[in-house]
Parts: C-alpha cells; sequence; structure tokens
C-alpha cells in the first residue's frame, strides 16, 4: 500500500521494468464519489529502448491494445522501442513537440540559456500543450474507447511533458479534478529518466535538474490555461471531436468503483 498525496493505493503504482524508469499504471485515482481510476488499463512510461529480456515478458504479461509513442520520428529513430516478438500491439507514433522546444536545446546544448531561462521556456510549452496540443491526442482517446477494457501504453522520452500532459487529460477525462491529475505529474520526480545522452557534450547541472524536474508549476500552468479556454469540467474535449455521449463511454471505461 503507497500514499499519493492524501489517499492511499492498494495496488502497484509504479511497475518494477528495469530498462525503464518512469512505467506507471493510472489507476486508483479518487474520480468522482464512489468511483476510482482503473487499474491496468492506462500505463504511462518513459522510453521503452532498454528494456531487458526480463521487461519484454513484463510488458507482453500486460496484454496491451495499443502503444502511443510520442516522441518524433527522429527522436524515435535513435532510441526506438524495444518490444516481444511476435507482439500484436497497435503501434501509434502521434509525434509532437510544443514550437521552440528545438530552440532551447540547442541553446542547452551550446551552453547558452540558464536554469532560469530554461524554467521559464518549460513552462510557456506547458501553456502551448493546453493551447495547441489538445488535438494530438485525439487517437489515442478514440483508441481507448476501440479498446474496451483492454490497456493501452502512452510514452514519450523521459515520460514527463508529452506523456505527463497525456495522462493529466486521461485522469480529468476519467472524473478527477486538477488537483489529482497535477500529484500524478509530481510523481516522476520520483522516477526521473536519466536524458544525458541527449547532451553529448555535456551540460550545467543546474540546467539539467529544472529542465527533467515535474515541477507543480509547470502542469499548474498547463491546467491554468486549460480552465481560462474552456472552463470547469471536459468542455475542452470537444478538441477531440468527442461529443457528450462519447465523453460519457470514454468516463466509464477510465473508472470502476472504489474499493
Amino acid at each position: 500500500m503507497i500514499q499519493t498525496g492524501d489517499f492511499f493505493v492498494i495496488q502497484q503504482r509504479k511497475l518494477p521494468f528495469e530498462g525503464a524508469a518512469n512505467f506507471r499504471d493510472l489507476g486508483g485515482y479518487p474520480a468522482g464519489p464512489g468511483r476510482q481510476t482503473r487499474w491496468h488499463l492506462v500505463y504511462r512510461s518513459d522510453s521503452l529502448a532498454e528494456l531487458t529480456e526480463a521487461d519484454l515478458d513484463r510488458l507482453d504479461a500486460l496484454d496491451l491494445f495499443a502503444l502511443f509513442d510520442f516522441r518524433l520520428p527522429d527522436e524515435a529513430a535513435q532510441k526506438p522501442d524495444r518490444l516481444p516478438d511476435g507482439h500484436a500491439i497497435r503501434l501509434a507514433n502521434p509525434g509532437f513537440l510544443p514550437e521552440n522546444t528545438d530552440v532551447m536545446l540547442a541553446r542547452i546544448r551550446r551552453g547558452q540559456i540558464t536554469a532560469a531561462e530554461v524554467i521559464a521556456e518549460v513552462t510557456g510549452h506547458y501553456t502551448l500543450f493546453a493551447e495547441r496540443h489538445i488535438a494530438n491526442y485525439r487517437d489515442y482517446f478514440r483508441t481507448l474507447l476501440e479498446a474496451d477494457g483492454r490497456p493501452v501504453l502512452i510514452h514519450c522520452t523521459s515520460g514527463k511533458d508529452r506523456t505527463g500532459w497525456g495522462s493529466a487529460l486521461t485522469l480529468l477525462a476519467a472524473g478527477c479534478d486538477d488537483d489529482t491529475a497535477a500529484r500524478d505529474y509530481v510523481l516522476t520526480d520520483q522516477y526521473r529518466r536519466d536524458v544525458a545522452f541527449m547532451f553529448p557534450g555535456g551540460v550545467a547541472t543546474e540546467t539539467l535538474d529544472v529542465l527533467t524536474s515535474a515541477r507543480r508549476a509547470y502542469i499548474d500552468t498547463a491546467l491554468a490555461t486549460l480552465r481560462r479556454r474552456h472552463g470547469p469540467g471536459n468542455d475542452w474535449m470537444a478538441e477531440l471531436g468527442f461529443d457528450a455521449a462519447d465523453r460519457q463511454a470514454l468516463q466509464a471505461l477510465l473508472t470502476e468503483p472504489t474499493a
């Protein structure tokens, strides 16, 4: 039993993958009166490029219906996913990055940006997540409906930004409140992946720390922007093309009675 904020989880949040530092189950979060997010349905992770043979067996045992890799094609080519031989997982690569991410990363590589500037840049990216990048998750949410209870995995490089935003939207769609979505996001700080390979010339420790940290202020920025644009509730799902019936069906799939 582990505690997440003010509530307890009677199952395993982080799965014991040796080659993935941030492989987690989104189940067990409170999602309205008498409901919680369904266990063993939506998983979130960092890169799958370094999965061990034992990890491949663990992944195979999850019986995934689909895997969504939100990395750009060149990112995926640099660190391709390791998957079980003969798998039948539906693979999707709707990769994207918020505008100017590549410029920020180039400045980090050249040592031309301070930690404070990185914080400001990343905060801006989280504004863009809510302003421009909800629709990037349309196929993912449609696939959840199609999967009809079979598990789906989403991941990117570190499992923090693109996966973190997708996970937050998933929890909101399930009926969780903004604080719950934010608490799940910041758990990534306990399971940070080493992304030093992105900076072969080296990078200042403080700069790398603020880049990889799951700061509450980052996700709060995205959620506040979402609420300014769409108000309370899940009207933001109109950007996915979801009507009221779709939303209700998805919420029913994503939740189960509280244990």
